[in-house]
């Protein structure tokens, strides 16, 4: 969270009450490589920030073959 608040804070200042209060309605969630974490045609209503790793978004033809659409660091 320290770079998040660094990156919030070019922005706006934020004291520590406040910096709390905002945090707490973020969830850690550590996630497994190889885990979808969401399908094609569902509603995505979430924040994901990426800490380590990479993400991507996929599609698959109807040979089964995987074309990356678009990588997140």
């Amino acid at each position: 969270m320290k770079y998040f608040r660094k990156l919030v804070e070019q922005y706006i200042s934020v004291d520590d009450k406040e910096w709390s209060l905002a945090c707490s309605g973020f969830n850690k969630v550590c996630v497994k490589k190889g885990t979808i974490v969401h399908l094609a045609g569902d509603v995505f209503s979430d924040i994901w920030f990426i800490k380590s790793g990479l993400a991507r978004s996929y599609f698959m033809d109807i040979n089964g073959r995987d074309f990356t659409w678009q990588l997140y660091f």
